[in-house]
């Protein structure tokens, strides 16, 4: 058996949950040595972006302990910057750790093989992130949109028939291919919430299929999801990266048979902080006192947890609403990290209908007097009623 060890996505990032990132990774390490993982695949996305010493060092050391259990072979993510993951090729590690920030084993003969145990060889294909901007970017200036469009849907079928011509040989020769890919699947799952960065050109799980690799690791997307019973799977991030992912976060373990024949795809959920969402409604009034902003029963559930305070409040009363205070007494109560939103609720301003029905300006505004209870005197009214004249006057000579 082949037993492979699919995590994507790890945005490591110091500006955010750094410790909380290393703890979800270690125990990531820990279930792939459990499971007697042969390969580890990481599918783009290590980084948030351009990466800093610190992250550098994050990513290093999570290498580092994964090449102890298994290989370790990964693809740049559109976050990925330039260089940031190539660096890594060179680290000292006790197996392989190979990235691939550029296309791999769509030329004949261009797949990195790997041994495995005994006398088993995998062929490793990689695609890394690739949008449209890289295609367009070499074209003539004269070439419109349309004409480019359909120009760069050529170029995809293109990667795909050589990247299934390169699967094709590996397996003629014995070898059992592998497809690790960051890129956007057409009419995957998002989290919601979460904003997909960049335009690219959608690939089908179908296309993905064809290709007639063993299997089929994807990153980009962070909800786990999976197509033709595992074959081709997104394994989702192994964290919640933002507020707008409830959903269980985890790594994929797929097991092949020593001929690359597909026996299994399982989701491993990870430990990674729950989210808690407080919904508040201060339309009728504007909380006050600690229950107001959470209660006791809510408080318990929060402990630990990130914390997405949502209140629903009139316009009129926005002032009240102490966002600090909010913030710190949540933080108090034990929430690891604190997001506050303000649904505001406007007042609906209906028209009286005596406005409504008149015909003229003047009786439209004697109308709107009278709805608001304004007295007018005769006076007023006359000069009112002249002033409105001129300025209908002047709009007719225009």
């Amino acid at each position: 058996m082949i037993r492979l060890a699919h995590v994507s996505d790890l945005h490591i990032d110091e500006r955010g949950r750094l410790d909380d990132v290393v703890a979800v990774l270690r125990a990531f390490l820990h279930q792939a040595e459990e499971a007697e993982v042969d390969l580890i695949l990481v599918a783009g996305d290590c980084f948030e972006r351009r990466s800093t010493p610190r992250e550098r060092a994050a990513l290093a050391d999570f290498l580092q302990a994964a090449a102890l259990i298994a290989p370790v072979f990964g693809v740049k993510g559109n976050h990925d910057q330039a260089g940031d993951l190539s660096l890594f090729n060179r680290l000292e590690a006790r197996r392989m750790v190979y990235f691939a920030e550029l296309p791999l084993g769509a030329v004949p003969g261009s797949a990195f093989l790997w041994p495995l145990k005994g006398e088993r060889f995998v062929g490793l294909q990689a695609l890394p992130w690739f949008d449209k901007a890289h295609l367009v970017s070499q074209l003539e200036a004269s070439v419109d949109a349309e004409a480019s469009r359909l120009m760069t849907i050529e170029a995809a079928r293109a990667m795909l028939t050589a990247y299934r011509a390169e699967a094709q040989r590996l397996k003629h020769d014995g070898v059992v291919p592998i497809f690790v890919s960051h890129t956007m699947v057409g009419g995957s799952e998002v989290s919601t919430g979460q904003t997909i960065i960049g335009t690219t050109v959608e690939l089908a799980p179908s296309d993905l299929l064809d290709i007639g690799a063993a299997y089929v690791a994807l990153g980009h997307v962070h909800k786990t999801q999976e197509w033709f019973d595992g074959r081709v799977a997104y394994s989702g991030s192994p964290h919640r990266c933002n507020f707008g992912e409830p959903e269980a976060k985890g790594w994929r373990l797929v097991t092949l048979e020593d001929d690359g024949s597909f026996v299994s795809n399982e989701f491993r959920e990870l430990p990674a902080r729950r989210m808690v969402l407080l919904e508040k409604d201060w339309t009728d009034s504007v909380g006050q006192g600690d229950d107001a902003i959470a209660t006791h029963a809510e408080l318990d559930s929060m402990k630990g947890a990130l914390v997405r305070w949502r209140v629903h409040i009139n316009a009129q009363d926005l002032a009240h609403l102490d966002e600090n205070l909010v913030e710190r007494f949540l933080h108090g109560a034990g929430a690891a990290e604190v997001q506050i939103e303000a649904v505001v609720e406007h007042e609906a301003r209906a028209r009286a209908p005596e406005i409504v029905e008149a015909k003229s300006t003047l009786e439209k505004v004697r109308a709107f007097f009278d709805a608001k209870g304004i007295e007018v005197g005769v006076e007023q009214a006359a000069r009112l009623q002249q002033k409105l004249a001129t300025l209908e006057g002047s709009s007719a000579a225009s």
